[in-house]
């Protein structure tokens, strides 16, 4: 088995990339409800509430991946103690 080197630096930069992927999907999807919300206040016909059923679609899709990220992040987070314990060991 080949070595492998992990900085912290690394799984913090990680935790970070899944934390601003998350908020950026959440954002997404709310602007996206806030758009279509706001279009209803003054467009109400039966478009409108087609539009409504893909607006739910693309909200789900948008946020599909999340839990995925959240399970990485704690994964990340599992790496990140253990790679401080060994450092505070083998300092």
């Amino acid at each position: 088995m080949g070595n492998v080197s992990v900085g912290l630096g690394a799984i913090q930069n990680a935790q970070a990339v899944c934390s601003g992927a998350i908020q950026d999907l959440n954002t997404a999807s709310q602007k996206l409800n806030n758009r279509y919300r706001e279009a209803g206040q003054r467009w109400r016909d039966n478009k409108y509430a087609q539009l409504g059923g893909i607006i739910n679609d693309c909200s789900r899709a948008l946020k599909s991946p999340i839990e995925e990220l959240f399970d990485c992040m704690n994964k990340l987070k599992e790496i990140e103690k253990v790679l401080l314990e060994y450092e505070s060991v083998n300092l």
